[in-house]
């Protein structure tokens, strides 16, 4: 869908009846109506312009002002009289649906776009990348919301025009490309269409792109439909990768596509002589074959239709349940890691294996050392290039911008150009590191307490050293902690192995809930020494609760000190031929994780 900038003047009526005019006016009401329903708010305001140019916009959204626009003389083509459209009913809706899935396009902008004003420094051809990945993101957010609005958002893709072919530069034709991909197979991927109505499109752009960069391009846009509303700053790093994908620089004036922009960009007269990918974009017949169906009255598939339903049922009850598992991972470790312990709480567990303290030898000391310079090495972070505007020298010269500035200046009013363009370096934050130890204290672990003991202090002590935390339990008939997140102990815990049980998915929700560990952000270790034989209840929920994790982007590492180890699904499986190798192994995994945080 092409747009025009937020705010735009609309264009003026063309000379019509009074009785025409009143028409308008009225579906402007009754759109007005519903546009607050579509975007779950109760602010929206809902205009109507009809404006009927070739380079008309369809539709825009201006989030200053909680405004929707809709374009009817784009919406009605066929001539459609505005008193024959109903969208106040279902069969109203369903025999105009073009006009409803504009709406409902806009509504999903009033509902998920979150824009503060563009930093100048992120370049015109990144906010542009940005304003074209947040127009798929929004109608996967509304299919979530509203399933049924499906239908009006497959015929609302009718209205879908790329810029026009105005040049030969590989750098625009990959743009073009790029662009194309990102509105329609953007829109498969996010439930809107379907792969086999995209396929035109696929094939053109990767004539275009290449299949490398395409898949490229494609990582992208699905990881912006997995960025929550208002995460401005995911979104503009997505759109700096997709500039470098396409070829592009960070500034260059390419065209912009999106209809709640606040940036300039060309619309185009929708012509597909002679040009590949419009002729692709033009074939994707998905908008013709939903108004043959609903023109005939026939309804929307029933079986899609419930799959759609069931999908967004189904996210929700995610959402439940991951606020659940929440919920329990902070009640577990305020269990295991309370504020205050009493004095006497340690003695009243069941079967304490701690059994003293001692304190840590030179060797000890020197692996610590070792782990914490390891860790400061990989979690180092280049600086990120940041490119700024500026009214005066030096830079590169945006040649655009040095003429806007001389006009400015010859009609008198406020210089606002910044002709200059230069790069500058920031530090770039560094991410947190979270370190949790599970060990098992049933019998058969008896022969490795002193090396884990070990472990756990030198991790302990090794992540503080670039301020992360640390924390261990030992779990059997109960869960006990042996060094606190985030409070490195002046010795080392000792402990024994005797237990019969194996309470683990408290123990992993105690360090979930004190390290943070399912929170998506820094580099983040389960790790889990144990031989695996439990009792299948624990076992069951150990394996829900690590498929979780690791779905979180935990990595769970699971240390067989015996062959016969029986390792949980999704844990990744660490085979020590000797107890004194898991100092080093569990550092180069930590390291590993950090450097890909």
């Amino acid at each position: 869908m092409t747009a025009a900038v937020a705010g735009t003047e609309p264009a003026p009526l063309e000379d019509v009846d009074a009785d025409l005019l009143d028409a308008r006016r009225a579906l402007a009401r009754r759109l007005g109506s519903i546009i607050n329903t579509l975007a779950d708010r109760d602010d929206v305001l809902l205009t109507m312009v009809w404006d009927g140019a070739p380079t008309a916009d369809a539709a825009w959204f201006d989030p200053a002002l909680i405004k929707v626009t809709v374009n009817g003389a784009i919406a009605l083509k066929d001539g459609v009289h505005p008193d024959q459209i109903d969208p106040l009913s279902v069969s109203g809706r369903l025999r105009h649906p073009v006009i409803v899935g504009m709406s409902a396009h806009e509504a999903g902008h009033a509902r998920s776009t979150r824009w503060e004003n563009w930093p100048e420094s992120a370049g015109r051809a990144v906010i542009r990348a940005a304003v074209l990945l947040e127009e798929p993101r929004i109608e996967a957010r509304h299919l979530q919301e509203r399933p049924a609005d499906r239908v009006f958002l497959r015929a609302c893709a009718s209205t879908i025009v790329l810029p026009a072919q105005r040049t030969a530069s590989p750098t625009y034709d990959r743009w073009r490309a790029a662009a194309g991909a990102a509105l329609i197979l953007g829109r498969a991927d996010a439930g809107v269409l379907t792969e086999t109505e995209v396929e035109p499109v696929r094939s053109a752009s990767e004539s275009v792109l290449g299949s490398g960069d395409l898949s490229r391009l494609r990582a992208l846009w699905q990881e912006v439909l997995a960025l929550a509303d208002g995460d401005q700053t995911g979104l503009l790093d997505v759109a700096r990768r997709w500039v470098e994908v396409v070829g592009a620089d960070l500034d260059d004036d390419l065209p912009g596509i999106g209809c709640a922009a606040g940036e300039p960009h060309e619309s185009s007269d929708a012509s597909a002589d002679g040009d590949p990918l419009g002729a692709a974009v033009a074939s994707v017949t998905v908008a013709a074959s939903v108004h043959a169906q609903i023109s005939t009255g026939a309804m929307p598939d029933p079986e899609q239709e419930r799959r759609l339903q069931e999908a967004a049922a189904r996210r929700q009850k995610e959402r439940r349940a991951e606020d659940a598992a929440q919920q329990a991972a902070r009640q577990a470790a305020q269990r295991v890691f309370p504020p205050a312990p009493a004095p006497s709480s340690r003695r009243s567990r069941p079967r304490n294996p701690v059994r003293g303290h001692r304190a840590p030898t030179p060797l000890e000391r020197a692996a610590a050392r070792r782990l914490g310079a390891a860790l400061a090495r990989a979690r180092f972070r280049d600086t990120a290039r940041v490119r700024v505007a500026s009214a005066l020298p030096p830079g590169r010269l945006s040649g655009r911008d040095a003429m806007l500035g001389a006009a400015q200046s010859a009609l008198g009013v406020p210089v606002t150009a910044r002709p200059f363009r230069t790069v500058k370096r920031k530090r770039t934050d560094d991410p947190p590191v979270a370190v949790g130890v599970a060990v098992d204290v049933s019998g058969s672990m008896s022969a490795y307490t002193s090396i884990v003991a070990s472990t756990a202090w030198m991790f302990a002590h090794g992540t503080r050293e670039v301020a992360g935390k640390a924390a261990t339990v030992a779990f059997g008939t109960a869960v006990t902690p042996i060094v606190s997140p985030g409070q490195p102990p002046s010795q080392v815990t000792e402990f024994h192995a005797n237990d019969g049980n194996h309470r683990f998915t408290e123990a992993a929700n105690a360090l979930d809930g004190a390290l943070g560990l399912s929170r998506q952000h820094g580099a983040r270790v389960l790790v889990v020494v144990s031989d695996g034989h439990w009792e299948p209840e624990e076992r069951i929920g150990g394996e829900r609760l690590v498929r979780r994790l690791t779905k979180a982007g935990v990595h769970v590492l699971w240390f067989c000190l015996d062959p016969g180890s029986n390792v949980l699904p999704d844990a990744r499986r660490l085979d020590v031929a000797q107890v004194a190798d898991i100092p080093a192994a569990l550092s180069a995994a930590l390291v590993s994780a950090l450097r890909h945080a």
